[in-house]
């Protein structure tokens, strides 16, 4: 009786750093348009024009719908964006790439665990970190920001900059774990490449 060599498990690390890459482009281009809505409230605020559709009412409700008949047409050149580029993101950061794995290599399993670990913790220290430059720095300054203003005691202004500090820290923390997610992947590539070729020839 003949017996068959057992079949190596693959494991494809490429795509779950290339998923990263897409994951963290559709948040930057869905907080971007996060940013451009508060924009334009923010420009209505200073030029009165908002206090004037808040209180008559037919008019806010056109405008309203006016707004979300653009709010919708930006989403879906966000959308043209996305699937036309993200793909072109997905290439930059994975490079070469790691490919196709012996998921039960434990050589191979224990570096790229390790490398994962590693961008977990990176993004977890990244949403703390801004979440205390928020608590300590940027809550202050934009209440005090929004009083020159005289933009302030309303509760809608309050949460409406709580956004835009939430959309900008989505785009900052996102990039990070793009540079992360490209440096980790080449490097990860050479290793493990170099464990291969040292298990396929050893002492070589």
């Amino acid at each position: 009786m003949t017996t068959t060599k057992e079949e190596k498990r693959s494991f494809d690390w490429d795509r779950v750093f290339g998923g990263i890459g897409s994951i963290t482009f559709g948040l930057q281009l869905l907080s971007f348009l996060i940013l451009l809505g508060a924009g334009i409230v923010f420009l209505l605020m200073l030029s009165g024009i908002w206090g004037y559709l808040v209180a008559n009412e037919d008019i806010f409700i056109f405008v309203l719908l006016l707004a979300g008949g653009f709010a919708f047409l930006v989403f879906v050149w966000l959308l043209g964006i996305f699937l036309r580029f993200h793909r072109g993101v997905r290439k930059f950061i994975v490079g070469q790439g790691v490919g196709d794995i012996d998921a039960d290599d434990s050589a191979t399993k224990t570096i790229l665990a390790l490398f994962a670990i590693s961008v977990l913790f990176v993004l977890v220290a990244g949403i703390y970190g801004y979440y205390l430059f928020w608590k300590y720095i940027l809550d202050s300054w934009g209440v005090a920001w929004l009083a020159s203003m005289g933009l302030t005691g309303v509760f809608f202004y309050e949460i409406g900059l709580l956004t835009v500090w939430i959309a900008l820290g989505v785009i900052i923390i996102t990039f990070i774990m793009q540079i992360l997610t490209l440096a980790i992947n080449r490097y990860a590539g050479r290793l493990v490449a170099s464990v291969d070729s040292e298990a396929e020839h050893p002492g070589s």
